[in-house]
């Protein structure tokens, strides 16, 4: 259903036919509701998801479903690509010039320098055997920057200090 999902989505974004519907949202009650719904998949793949959300709401005036297939699609990824890592840390918290800055963190491989922006164009996968050996269509880092522009955000990509791989996303 989420690969039908971004194929949509893809080709609205692609026609400039995406219609977003902001709404008050608790961003912080929001995120801790998706990842309730990941924890099950996240230990299947032996992975630990660990969060780190403030407790007060974290208002901002967003579109649900656009935020929605943000997060999945970079936890998508984090447990495809991370697995030997053994955690995924997401934080949630305001920003300085934006409401909100979230950062999607893991202990994976990381991302080859030559590769870094390039993971964000339609249909790139980076070509070695951890991608070979995984499934997709190379869309979800696309269309999830497409819709953080969507939104008046942004969506991009730093190592992690320490080893791994850090998506940050800024939301007005």
């Amino acid at each position: 259903a989420r690969l039908v999902n971004n194929a949509l989505d893809f080709s609205r974004l692609e026609q400039g036919r995406k219609k977003f519907l902001r709404e008050p949202l608790d961003l912080g009650g929001e995120l801790s509701r998706l990842l309730d719904t990941q924890l099950p998949r996240f230990g299947e793949a032996g992975l630990a998801l660990r969060r780190e959300i403030p407790a007060a709401p974290l208002p901002a005036t967003t579109d649900r479903d656009a935020f929605e297939q943000i997060v999945l699609n970079l936890l998508d990824n984090a447990c495809k690509y991370a697995g030997a890592g053994g955690e995924v840390t997401v934080q949630l918290g305001p920003q300085a010039g934006a409401s909100a800055e979230l950062r999607v963190l893991d202990r994976g491989p990381g991302v080859p320098v030559e590769h870094r922006e390039r993971i964000f164009e339609k249909f790139h996968r980076v070509d070695d055997t951890l991608t070979a050996e995984k499934h997709g269509a190379g869309l979800g880092l696309s269309i999830a920057r497409q819709l953080a522009r969507g939104l008046g955000g942004e969506l991009r990509y730093e190592p992690r200090p320490g080893g791994g791989a850090a998506f940050i996303l800024e939301l007005p």
